[in-house]
């Protein structure tokens, strides 16, 4: 065909002698970057413009050399957050240290014109890379829920795992500290000598999608992804094993376990097992659907419970959705009101990686939310929790077994957390930009998550154009 173009009046502006189209496939797009999954995002890192030189000279001081003091503070205090570990008593006491620290920051009045800088060691995955130190995850999503609630007060850097206590990649401190106050990023990340920071990214479509299959563990296959509609993430046959199984969204994805992914055998958990509200009726219709069910009663974030149930149930994957909410400002938390929320989450994880050491399952999915990524602010907890869940999900990676954690939205159509949010919250995230998924939304990211060779996702309903209209107001994390 051929085009003439004209303005409002019939003035001829241009003209294209020949257009012709033509077919083009899913790879193409995704090739040229056009072909996105929608709904789907992943933490990115990517080069600042800003390089790490040496000798900078920076003025700064250690959290120790100022806490419970008096006197000038100056403009950058430095706290860093040191060692490596996973289990449940360093993630607390790590996260409690860290807790107390911020407490005091934001509420002395001597600190008000001075920054933290949260310095961890490999606590943040950049690339698909592994997380050697969990506990300083669980950190990273404490801090974020801070920054949310006082912006441009704390900021966040991760060096490299292999970095001592005062460098990164052999580049000194006095300079990664300049650099992180020029880049004025709230969250930093120091690899190969250069910083990185922090934006919410599309993931694209690819030509093929990598799938686990009977074997080794860790063994794939490339499978195309054009005609696909629903991948089934290596879940379809053996044992599952659903954690938070009785909660409104555990029933959700018990039923579509088996009704698409054709699982046969399902263990459901939860604190009342089959004593929960309607516990027996699900069990009806997933028997019905031609699964066998197994009601559990066990509270997760009891070890010795858990290996129990995984001593009398051989599972081939894990589905965990356990967790607990208990919101306040960060004012109001607590290390008791730390350890509550994380033991349902962050505990249980923990639990169900080092209890399946031994078995060769082929998923191993762990519901996270969001809250981890973007650090809402009043869910310190929560979000440090879920950030633990990301990060091990990564630390399993690392080590050739499965996992992957999906950083979860909003459900706006189902009871429970985040289902039950006050009408104000709910207009107040639809003005930013953020939308509730509807069931049939959020299962149709389940399937397409499960398919894609990605260790965390970020499944969440956005208005983009809402975002174009608040960019002015946007955290860091959304802009281009």
């Amino acid at each position: 065909m051929s085009l003439w173009l004209a303005d409002g009046v019939g003035r001829p502006l241009a003209s294209v002698g020949r257009l012709a189209s033509r077919p083009v496939s899913v790879g193409q797009l995704a090739a040229a970057g056009g072909a996105f999954h929608e709904g789907l995002f992943r933490l990115e890192w990517v080069p600042a413009s800003v390089s790490v030189s040496a000798g900078s000279g920076v003025e700064w001081v250690l959290w120790e050399d100022v806490a419970g003091g008096a006197g000038v503070v100056p403009g950058l205090v430095v706290l860093r957050v040191g060692g490596a570990g996973g289990g449940p008593e360093r993630v607390r006491a790590v996260v409690g240290d860290v807790l107390g620290v911020v407490q005091s920051w934001l509420d002395e009045e001597r600190f008000a014109g001075s920054r933290l800088v949260v310095v961890t060691r490999g606590a943040v995955s950049v690339g698909g890379g592994d997380v050697t130190d969990l506990a300083g995850a669980a950190v990273w999503g404490l801090v974020r829920s801070a920054q949310a609630a006082a912006p441009g007060r704390i900021q966040l850097v991760d060096l490299e795992a292999d970095a001592d206590s005062g460098s990164g990649s052999g580049v000194g401190v006095d300079a990664v500290l300049s650099a992180v106050g020029v880049v004025g990023e709230p969250q930093v990340v120091v690899r190969d000598g250069g910083l990185c920071v922090a934006r919410l990214g599309r993931v694209p479509v690819a030509e093929s999608v990598r799938m686990p299959v009977d074997g080794p563990v860790g063994e794939s296959v490339e499978v195309p992804v054009e005609g696909l509609v629903g991948v089934p993430g290596g879940l379809g046959s053996g044992r599952v094993l659903v954690t938070g199984a009785s909660g409104a969204l555990g029933g959700v994805v018990a039923r579509h376990l088996v009704a698409v992914h054709g699982v046969r055998e399902l263990v459901l958990v939860s604190r009342r097992g089959v004593g929960a509200p309607g516990a027996r009726v699900l069990a009806g219709e997933l028997e019905a659907a031609g699964a066998r069910v197994w009601w559990v009663a066990c509270d997760v974030s009891d070890r010795e419970g858990l290996a129990k149930v995984l001593a009398e149930h051989a599972v081939s994957a894990v589905v965990h959705l356990a967790g607990v909410l208990d919101d306040g400002v960060i004012g109001a938390m607590s290390p008791e009101r730390m350890a509550g929320v994380l033991a349902a989450k962050a505990d249980a994880a923990w639990y169900l990686h080092e209890l399946t050491a031994g078995a060769d399952l082929s998923a191993f999915v762990l519901f996270s939310s969001a809250a981890g990524v973007l650090g809402n602010a009043g869910q310190a907890n929560y979000a440090a929790a879920n950030a633990f869940l990301d990060a091990l999900a990564a630390h399993r990676r690392g080590r050739g077994l499965p996992g992957v954690s999906l950083a979860w939205g909003l459900w706006s159509a189902v009871d429970g957390m985040g289902g039950d949010l006050p009408g104000a919250d709910l207009r107040r995230m639809s003005q930013v930009g953020i939308e509730g998924l509807t069931v049939e939304r959020g299962l149709e990211l389940f399937d397409t998550a499960l398919g894609l060779d990605e260790p965390a996702l970020v499944p969440i309903e956005l208005n983009l154009a809402t975002l174009r209209q608040n960019t002015d107001h946007l955290p860091e994390i959304f802009r281009t």
